[in-house]
């Protein structure tokens, strides 16, 4: 890793402990407190902007071979899906949707196709999804780490990251969008309002762009609905 760079590069809600470890453990909707060896732990709860700190922490440190993917799931956004559509498949190049990703804006603009491409081939991803209990977490940590590859050959990418351009690539939306599956709320793409499908109850009032999001609690989900 360079001198020159204070690693990792973007912030987030993440706790590192070792950047010279093989293993970094992603949480999804949850923090979870996990014992052991690892190089950093933390949560990614969008299917976008999230997914994007993560890959950039990643390939900035060559130290990093596993990705650990656990916690729980995020619903709406179905980052854990998301991500695992990301290593497996990629984007596509013009669009930069993530290809056969079911997460409600799975797209990845503020990052270049090269770190893509660089943290598909740098880490095997470990699917432990809906996962909660730390001893199995680190019990698995420790099972990777004895099969480590050693560094990558190549040097780390650094990436800054930048809010999305008004000319983003992201396609207009052209079909409702399933926010809380268990709940029936939708984002109903004619009137850009955010309802409950059942009922068609009116979260917002005026028609207007909503950015909606999903956030868990100790008390529960909830949904944040916030004008564009």
């Amino acid at each position: 890793m360079s001198n020159n760079h204070e690693w990792p590069p973007v912030p987030g809600d993440f706790e590192v402990k070792d950047p010279s470890h093989c293993v970094a453990i992603c949480t999804l909707g949850k923090r979870i407190e996990v014992s052991g060896e690892h190089a950093i732990i933390g949560s990614c709860k969008t299917e976008n902007i999230g997914i994007e700190r993560v890959i950039i922490n990643v390939i900035s440190n060559p130290n990093i071979r596993f990705l650990i993917l656990t916690g729980p799931e995020v619903p709406g956004h179905l980052t854990g899906r998301t991500l695992r559509a990301l290593h497996k498949n990629g984007v596509d190049p013009k669009t930069r949707k993530i290809i056969e990703a079911e997460g409600a804006i799975p797209y990845i603009e503020n990052v270049p196709l090269e770190g893509i491409e660089r943290f598909r081939q740098q880490v095997e991803l470990i699917e432990m999804v809906n996962v909660l209990k730390s001893e199995e977490i680190e019990r698995k940590s420790a099972e990777i780490a004895a099969r480590n590859p050693g560094p990558l050959p190549e040097d780390a990418i650094w990436i800054e990251l930048k809010a999305a351009s008004s000319g983003s690539r992201r396609p207009k939306i052209t079909s409702d969008i399933i926010l809380l599956p268990e709940f029936g709320t939708v984002f109903d793409h004619t009137s850009s309002l955010v309802t409950k499908f059942e009922s068609q109850s009116i979260i917002t009032e005026h028609p207007s762009p909503i950015v909606a999001e999903v956030r868990e609690t100790d008390s529960g989900t909830l949904l944040v609905g916030k004008e564009g």
